[in-house]
Order: structure tokens, then C-alpha cells, then sequence
């Protein structure tokens, strides 16, 4: 599906344009041939791989389909590959490794295209996720905590990660795209030039405080900083986590373009990656960091009830309530965590 998503997004963002893509982990080719395949509006994909194996089966791949003219394959390190085209721009940048695809950040920002795409996939969900908060500070620079929204925190650390790298080199990142399926978590970032998208990039950082006791949420804007606080609920000291990426993980255009455009992907788990696009479409404009039905009904020591339950009863009250795609038993929603606790019970009562 990661495959899946990938193409129906490159059909999706550039519409027509004529596009360079570069693969540069390619491994059997499989994912550059779909994009030469499957996207009319791809011009030439540049495919790499440091595996010498590899490279002879992808090339005999790309013989097989007839792509020979459109793929060009050689066996390449990852790093090298983009040190070598910093003239010679791409428009889109896929990022597949084994593991986090940090080492390889700044190389492909400076070889993305203004108003390109840096897409990046991280399987190394223990570190993203804050079971292993010492190897996220290592491979990302950022503090990261356990939590019940931890694969929402997977893509903010991810997000948070590149705008960091981008700002040094005097780029900007806007998160146009971001899923977590599976084992991994996957982001697609549009890649801009000068010092004020880099500005701009920064100003969607931040840190989170949160409370593990009772599961209060605070947001900090980076330049608007206090934290250090006790949690205003139950008195305790809060946990710090970030910087984080606070801002918005889709762009609600291209999310209606993708769900328009996903009956035309061939994927034998098309209704799979339409029951994703339709629930990130619903939680794309809630608010940040989702709730679990799960955790809430574990600190009230009972059972959980249906999580559409406390959506539906939260969206009778007024509030915004969503579910999302991060969690089964997640729910978005901008109400006081005193109404969510109130509304909890009055759906337990039902």
C-alpha cells in the first residue's frame, strides 16, 4: 500500500506536470517502475542501489516492462546518487530505507525542485514512538515520550525532524501528506527556497507537555515557550516532548484529489487504501494529537465503550470530534478533556 499511495499521490500532486523522480534506494526496482508505469506524467525516473544484486534484477525488471528509456539504474550509495545531481534538480525524492531516513534528509532537500516533493518512509517505529526515546534523540534530535497517540507523535518527529534540516539550508517544508500504516509511518513534504519558507517552516515547531497520569495535553509554539508546568488537572509535573511539527499533516485539496483519483490505482488492497483516505479526510481539520477510548476507560478503571459512541455524542454537544486513521480506538476532537471525561461516562451510562 505504501507502493499504492505513492503512485495515486504523484498522479495527484503534479496533474499533468512533467516530472524527474529519484528512487535511491531502489532494492528490486519494483517502486520506480510503478511510478514509470503508472504515472503518465513521469519523465524519467533516476533509480540507485548500493547492492550490486540488486541492481542487475532491477535492471532485467525494467528490461521485462520495456522501461529502458525512461529508468536508468546503477549501483550508487544512497548519498552519493544525490551528491551528484545538487545541479540537476528532482521533483520528487522517494525515500525508502531500511530503518530511519534522517542520514539521508539533507542530501535530497538540496535536490529537490522548488515546490518539489521530499517523500520519506520510517520503519524504526520503537525510537519514533518513545519506546526508545535515547535512539530517537540520536537519529532525529528530538525528546520523545510514551504516549497513547504515539504514531501521530511518529509522523511529528519526522515532520519536525526535516523542517530542522531544511532550515539550514535555507529551505522551508510543508507537510502536504502523512500516513502510518503497517509498521512504518511514511510523510510527503512540498520543498521550498529562501530564508522566509524556512521562517515559515520553523514557526510550525513546537513542544508538547503531557500528563501520563491522567493524559492531559498542552501545546507550546517555539517562540511562545512556558514549560516546565505541573499538569492543571491532577497537579503532576508534566512530560516535555519535541520540538514536534504542530502543524497540519494534509492538505485538504490534494486529500480530495487523491480520494477522487484512487478508483484509477490498480492495488489488490484498494478498499484498504480507500478506508484510509476517507478517514484522514474526516480528522484532516481537527485538532492535534488524538484521544484513545482504551486509555481513558483504563484511568477510570472501567470498560471502554464504542469510540463512534463518544464521537457522536461529542459532535451533539457542539464539539469537533473525528475519528482517525492513526488508531481504531483514536478520536480527534477540540473539547475540554473535563467534557470528554463527562461525555465518557454518559456514553458508558447508555
Amino acid at each position: 500500500m505504501n507502493r499504492d499511495i505513492g503512485v495515486l499521490f504523484v498522479r495527484s500532486y503534479f496533474r499533468g506536470r512533467r516530472i524527474r523522480i529519484c528512487d535511491p534506494m531502489t532494492a528490486s526496482g519494483v517502486r520506480a517502475i510503478r511510478y514509470a508505469s503508472e504515472c503518465p506524467n513521469v519523465e524519467s525516473v533516476t533509480a540507485s542501489d548500493v547492492d550490486p544484486s540488486s541492481v542487475d534484477f532491477a535492471n532485467h525488471m525494467i528490461e521485462l516492462n520495456r522501461l529502458t528509456e525512461r529508468i536508468t539504474v546503477t549501483r550508487a550509495n544512497a548519498v552519493a546518487i544525490l551528491q551528484n545531481n545538487l545541479e540537476n534538480w528532482f521533483n520528487f525524492i522517494d525515500l525508502d530505507p531500511f530503518g530511519s531516513p534522517s542520514p539521508f534528509f539533507e542530501g535530497a532537500l538540496r535536490c529537490t525542485a522548488e515546490d518539489g516533493i521530499l517523500a520519506a518512509t520510517a520503519t524504526d517505529m520503537a525510537p519514533l514512538t518513545g519506546a526508545r526515546p535515547a535512539a530517537c534523540f540520536r537519529k532525529y534530535g528530538i525528546i520523545v515520550s510514551r504516549t497513547e497517540f504515539e504514531k501521530e507523535i511518529a509522523i511529528r518527529v519526522l515532520a519536525a525532524c526535516l523542517s530542522l534540516a531544511s532550515g539550514r539550508l535555507r529551505l522551508g517544508v510543508k507537510v502536504v501528506f502523512s500516513h502510518a500504516s503497517d509498521h512504518y509511518a511514511r510523510i510527503y513534504v512540498q520543498v521550498n527556497r529562501g530564508t522566509p519558507a524556512a521562517n515559515s517552516s520553523v514557526r510550525n515547531l513546537g513542544f508538547l507537555e503531557y500528563c501520563s497520569h491522567c493524559l492531559h495535553r498542552t501545546m507550546h509554539r517555539l517562540f511562545e515557550i512556558d514549560y516546565g508546568s505541573n499538569c492543571e488537572n491532577c497537579g503532576l509535573k508534566m512530560k516535555l516532548i519535541g520540538p514536534l511539527w504542530l502543524g497540519k499533516l494534509w492538505d485538504p485539496e490534494l486529500v480530495a484529489r487523491m480520494n477522487e483519483n484512487a478508483a484509477t490505482i490498480s492495488s489488490s488492497r484498494l478498499s484498504v487504501l480507500q478506508t484510509l483516505l476517507d478517514r484522514i479526510a474526516g480528522e484532516m481539520n481537527a485538532p492535534p494529537f488524538y484521544c484513545r477510548v482504551d486509555r481513558i476507560a483504563h484511568n477510570l478503571r472501567t470498560n471502554p465503550p464504542r469510540v463512534r459512541e463518544v464521537v457522536s455524542s461529542l459532535r451533539s454537544l457542539g464539539y469537533i470530534a473525528t475519528l482517525t486513521h492513526f488508531h481504531s480506538n483514536g478520536f480527534r476532537t477540540n473539547a475540554s478533556d473535563q467534557v470528554i471525561l463527562s461525555t465518557f461516562g454518559k456514553v458508558k451510562e447508555i
